[in-house]
C-alpha cells in the first residue's frame, strides 16, 4: 500500500519545526541559565521586535508549523498549484534575502546589528525552507 506523497514530506517539515521550536526555547532559556553551550540572550534576536512581540509572533508560527506538519502526516493535504506557487516564490525571495543578510553580515555590514546576528538569520533560513519544502509539495503534485 502506497502512502500519500505528502507523508513523504512530513518527516523534513517536522525537522524543521522542531529546529525552530528549539529556537523559540532556547532564547527566553539564554536569560535563565548562563551556559557556554547556549549563546547569550541577545545573539537570538536583531532586536527589530520588542521580545514580548517576537514570543507572540513565533508561538503563532510554531503552531502553524505543527498544524502543516500534522496534515502532512496524516496525508490529509490537498495539493494546490496557486498555494505551490505562492509558496515557493515567497519562500525563495525569503531565503535569498535571508542569505544575502546572512553574507552582508559577515562581510560589509558586520557593523550593523541586524545584519551581524547570524543566528536568528540562521533560524530566518529554516523557515525558509519550510515554506520552500511545502510549497514544492503543492506544486509537484498538483
Amino acid at each position: 500500500m502506497n502512502s500519500p506523497p505528502s507523508q513523504r514530506y512530513a518527516p523534513w517539515l517536522w525537522l524543521l519545526l522542531g529546529l525552530f521550536a528549539l529556537r523559540v526555547v532556547a532564547q527566553p532559556l539564554a536569560l535563565q541559565v548562563d551556559t557556554p553551550l547556549l549563546p547569550r540572550f541577545e545573539s537570538w534576536h536583531s532586536g527589530l521586535l520588542p521580545y514580548p512581540v517576537l514570543v507572540i509572533t513565533q508561538v503563532i508560527i510554531v503552531l502553524w508549523l505543527a498544524r502543516t506538519s500534522r496534515a502532512f502526516t496524516r496525508g490529509a493535504v490537498v495539493p494546490r498549484a496557486r498555494i505551490g506557487t505562492a509558496a515557493i516564490a515567497f519562500g525563495s525571495v525569503y531565503f535569498v534575502a535571508m542569505a544575502a543578510r546572512l553574507v552582508l553580515g559577515a562581510t560589509l555590514l558586520a557593523d550593523q546589528r541586524w545584519f551581524a546576528s547570524p543566528l536568528p538569520t540562521f533560524f530566518h533560513l529554516v523557515l525558509a525552507a519550510f515554506l520552500l519544502l511545502y510549497g514544492h509539495f503543492h506544486w509537484r503534485y498538483s
